[in-house]
């Protein structure tokens, strides 16, 4: 089990309102649309890449971790949304954990639903840090593994970066009632 005493664990600093308003806001408006233009054509290159090594894992059926583990270690580096960027949530909602743990109750449990109602199909869940930057990553994984979610085993999480959390399919009894 994971020490969430860790700093790595802990939410995030609060950055400071004249960094968020003066410099990462208009970073964000210049770069981030050419960010994301770079990250869909990579994304069409290794998924490209993707149907070719699909073809492998069905003549050599244990090379299908190696082939998750190759697309994570490419396309997986470059996030949607980097940590640099300030989304308005950030501006202002930037250091109120009340907020922050909200909404990381509400997208667990909706997810959960969904994996019930599912039969299995999309268990995994993927958080970038700008998800749960004033909650923490520690609070993430303990609210998700009560709900019956654990760290991916193939795909790697970093409690800064990103959490990638898979289900274990079986429902947990709902005791609100």
């Amino acid at each position: 089990m994971h020490d969430y005493d860790e700093p790595a664990w802990r939410p995030l600093p609060v950055r400071p309102a004249a960094l968020r308003w003066l410099l990462l806001l208009p970073l964000t408006m210049v770069f981030l649309p050419l960010w994301w233009v770079v990250w869909v054509f990579l994304a069409v290159c290794f998924y490209g890449v993707a149907t070719v090594a699909q073809l492998i894992v069905y003549v050599l059926p244990r090379a299908e971790n190696g082939a998750v583990r190759v697309l994570d270690a490419t396309l997986g580096r470059v996030p949607f949304i980097p940590r640099w960027c300030v989304t308005p949530v950030a501006l202002v909602r930037e250091g109120d954990t009340a907020y922050y743990r909200a909404r990381v109750d509400r997208r667990i449990s909706r997810k959960t639903r969904l994996v019930g109602t599912s039969h299995g199909f999309d268990r995994e869940l993927e958080l970038g840090v700008h998800y749960f930057r004033g909650a923490g990553a520690g609070y993430v994984l303990r609210v998700a593994s009560e709900q019956g979610w654990n760290l991916h085993p193939v795909l790697r999480s970093h409690p800064r970066r990103r959490l990638r959390l898979r289900h274990d399919g079986r429902p947990r009894p709902d005791f609100t009632n």
